[in-house]
């Protein structure tokens, strides 16, 4: 099956691929955005892993913060993400003026907001997919995320940040400063910057030492302006995560801890109403047909040494006992959903150039039904 036919690209608009840590995930997104774009799709791939080799197989020097063609792979294009940068080009475009823009930037609490405050960073980096999803530049976003045990995390982001920016003693800290003026009670840095404020200002600054409660005040006024921006960014990522056209691959390798985390993740996706759209199961070996010393030995011939045949008949062995571990591995991921597992096999050397990844892609592509087996 190619890419234009396969049904996991059929509307979507975000493909996420997550799971354990080492199983190949970041491989496989390259992979599959990489079949995406040679069906003529403009893919844009995303990673968290700034990692040379795979910045390296697909032609770059190093991951960047900005979109890079990735050359003589159809309309690809490579990034990596960055909460900071996204953060900054978040409050340009909620501030109503640069220069509104700039009080915030500049504040030395903005960098511990935007870095820092815990979500945060998860959130600016789903964002920052948002925003290409919704730039309509390109047909389909390939997202990397973090291994599984953060994944959650970083998927559940924008929940938290909403429910942050709606609790109760936040909307009190950060009240824009005329809340006061509706009958309201304003904000604590609306009132910092009230009547009195270089009174109270000057005799805290004394007390430690700079600067430190004018500069968080005007913060959280330059700030709470924008948070009803943030709210409704929120949502809109929260409805991305969610769409029918996002689709969620589980990555995993067949081995029986990885097996196990990668179901539990499964149905932490779907209880959580993430669009669950299979298993990727990597490494798998495929198993080998039996063969006798002797016929091992007359297929090396007469003058091959007789441990090499032993030691052959050793490796053998060992290998389709590794292939009926990793049957049982695919078996499992199959019992715990109906849906067809994309199996890679051991390849025979790592990934290091746009030929690998076409080899993952082209058995990704393979459409695999429950019975099939390698």
């Amino acid at each position: 099956m190619s890419a234009a036919s396969d049904p996991l690209f059929d509307g979507a608009r975000l493909v996420i691929t997550s799971g354990a840590g080492g199983v190949g995930k970041t491989t496989t997104a390259a992979a599959l955005a990489l079949e995406s774009a040679r069906s003529g799709r403009r893919t844009a791939v995303l990673t968290i892993d700034p990692a040379r080799r795979l910045a390296n197989a697909l032609g770059l020097e190093a991951f960047h913060d900005h979109a890079q063609r990735v050359e003589g792979a159809g309309p690809l294009w490579a990034m990596m993400l960055d909460m900071r940068t996204t953060a900054d080009a978040m409050v340009r475009r909620f501030s109503p003026d640069e220069a509104a823009a700039r009080r915030i930037l500049d504040n030395p609490y903005y960098g511990a907001f935007s870095t820092s405050l815990a979500g945060t960073q998860e959130y600016m980096a789903v964002e920052q997919v948002h925003a290409l999803v919704r730039s309509g530049e390109y047909d389909l976003v390939v997202l990397d995320t973090p291994p599984a045990v953060h994944a959650i995390d970083f998927l559940t982001a924008p929940d938290r940040i909403l429910g942050a920016l709606d609790n109760r003693a936040v909307n009190w800290l950060y009240k824009p400063r005329d809340a006061g003026e509706r009958g309201q009670p304003q904000g604590y840095g609306a009132r910092l910057l009230g009547r009195g404020r270089q009174v109270v200002l000057k005799s805290l600054d004394r007390f430690t030492g700079g600067p430190f409660f004018e500069d968080l005040a005007s913060f959280l006024q330059a700030f709470s302006a924008l948070f009803e921006a943030f709210r409704q960014s929120s949502r809109a990522v929260q409805a991305l995560l969610r769409a029918d056209s996002t689709r969620f691959l589980v990555v995993t390798a067949p081995y029986p801890g990885t097996v196990r985390e990668a179901i539990g993740f499964r149905a932490e996706l779907v209880e959580r109403g993430f669009p669950f759209a299979g298993f990727v199961c990597n490494r798998v070996h495929d198993a080998r047909p039996a063969a006798s010393l002797d016929a091992l030995a007359a297929a090396l011939g007469p003058h091959a040494p007789a441990r090499l045949a032993e030691a052959l008949a050793t490796a053998l062995a060992d290998h389709n006992r590794m292939a009926a571990r990793d049957a049982d591995g695919l078996a499992a991921l199959r019992q715990a959903d109906a849906r067809p597992v994309r199996v890679v096999p051991l390849m025979p050397e790592d990934v290091h150039d746009l030929e690998g990844l076409s080899r993952v892609g082209r058995a990704l592509m393979q459409n695999f039904s429950s019975a099939d087996t390698f």
